[in-house]
């Protein structure tokens, strides 16, 4: 089964280089947790691995099958660095489709569905710590500073892992080069629980290729978290 879970996972990242060609992006389609609104353009693709604690890789990839709608999947393995036993989760759907695209007065508009959670795996309760997004709306303007893009939208999750409520998220990115840094805030509007902020910071390395040093569970609770997770993100964009 370790074999297999190696094999699969190879043949993923073999994704990234298949293309003849790579095209200048800002981190493509999301923020930390949230999506950003806009979809990739027909040909695109995004694949990023998302290294978290434990040694576990969250790979996912997401393509411009058509202008205006991305369709991806993202796979959970825990224990894949390390010597721990290897867990695959199951692969987990991602759609984006382009409502708006956007101009100078209003913001892009995308609807989707985000079936991935973040966290810890509990087994207990077979759910992760932080529950998928579920379906959501999202909104993104650029704003006054070139480079300093807004995003905002809701999010209701009917898969069990939550209480169904509808809740909101906000975030904001800005890259004037290669560096860039991220932030997002989710779950607000929980009671109690208000939100869940998370930070990065992006580097370019080269065209299509970037790196991101994430800092999630900032604050929970509405407090400064004492749990605060570093992760590192490998994100490649290109086309086909």
């Amino acid at each position: 089964m370790k074999k297999v879970y190696l094999l699969f996972f190879l043949v993923f990242s073999a994704v990234a280089f298949a293309a003849e060609k790579t095209v200048t992006a800002d981190n493509a389609e999301r923020l930390i947790f949230v999506p950003k609104a806009g979809g990739l353009n027909y040909g695109e693709y995004n694949v990023n691995f998302r290294i978290y604690t434990g040694g576990g890789i969250v790979a996912r990839c997401v393509f411009g099958v058509i202008q205006g709608l991305d369709v991806g999947f993202s796979w959970d393995i825990q224990n894949l660095i390390g010597t721990d036993v290897i867990r695959g989760r199951n692969p987990n759907l991602y759609l984006k489709l382009d409502i708006f695209r956007g101009n100078f007065v209003f913001p892009q508009i995308s609807i989707g569905y985000d079936k991935q959670g973040y966290g810890q795996w509990i087994d207990s309760t077979k759910k992760y710590q932080i529950p998928e997004l579920g379906f959501f709306l999202v909104m993104s303007k650029e704003m006054i500073i070139p480079n300093l893009y807004i995003t905002a939208g809701g999010n209701v999750n009917n898969s069990g892992n939550s209480d169904n409520k509808v809740e909101a998220f906000v975030g904001l990115n800005f890259k004037p080069s290669k560096f860039g840094v991220y932030a997002d805030a989710i779950d607000i509007g929980k009671g109690k629980d208000i939100c869940r902020v998370n930070a990065g910071a992006l580097l370019e390395f080269t065209e299509g290729l970037q790196f991101m040093l994430g800092f999630e569970n900032v604050t929970t609770a509405e407090k400064i978290s004492s749990d605060i997770e570093r992760t590192f993100s490998i994100i490649y964009h290109a086309a086909f």
